[in-house]
């Protein structure tokens, strides 16, 4: 049984690195049922078998932490805040380094950009997923209470995921030409600008409490 366990979840790991590879190469259209067994040295049948089709094995990639991290308990309790002051860093901190992942990821672009297409089901189904995951991540990341941060989030990293999509077309925005570094430089900063902002006015509020963590200020003995 074991075995069998162990063989599933290494024939999966093939089936979504071929996956990833094929979607950097040409995107969503290039997907295919058949072009994944080939690739992968599986059968058709089994793909089926284990992720339903192209729509399940789409989900599947983008819910399993290759396109936003999945972050442990452990992990958590180490970043959370130690002031109220530190809230924006974190907020910005977090955005900032998903977008430069799926900046340089092709395939995670081409699924943000797949994303978007009108009466598209498969977009649908990406959309969804990328919805259902980026609403976890932001409410692990949140640490606040009486603040809209569902509507922060939405402001800001749909902002983040359309100018990444524009990046990917190869167009510019308001002027700023996000193919170059210096572009998303720019950006970055404005994105860091805001959420200083966001979190001097949470710090301001009588209506939020910012959740930290304790810090042992205790004298150690030498």
């Amino acid at each position: 049984m074991k075995k069998m366990v162990r063989n599933r979840v290494l024939t999966s790991q093939r089936i979504i690195d071929t996956l990833e590879q094929i979607l950097a190469e040409g995107g969503t259209e290039a997907v295919s049922i058949n072009l994944i067994a080939e690739r992968a040295g599986v059968s058709k049948a089994l793909i089926y078998r284990y992720f339903g089709g192209v729509d399940g094995l789409l989900e599947y990639f983008v819910r399993m932490g290759r396109m936003f991290p999945h972050y442990t308990p452990a992990w958590l309790e180490q970043i959370q805040p130690a002031h109220p002051g530190d809230l924006a860093n974190l907020w910005s901190s977090q955005s900032l380094q998903l977008f430069r992942h799926i900046r340089v990821s092709r395939s995670a672009r081409e699924l943000f950009k797949a994303g978007v297409k009108d009466n598209d089901p498969l977009a649908d189904v990406i959309s969804k997923a990328q919805d259902g995951e980026l609403t976890h991540l932001v409410d692990q990341l949140a640490f606040i209470k009486g603040c809209d941060y569902h509507a922060i989030s939405a402001i800001i990293l749909g902002a983040l995921s359309y100018l990444t999509i524009q990046a990917q077309n190869d167009r510019t925005v308001i002027g700023i030409d996000l193919r170059s570094e210096e572009g998303w430089q720019r950006i970055e900063k404005a994105v860091s600008i805001i959420y200083k902002a966001v979190g001097r006015s949470a710090i301001d509020s009588s209506n939020t409490n910012i959740t930290t963590k304790l810090v042992d200020l205790s004298v150690s003995a030498w």
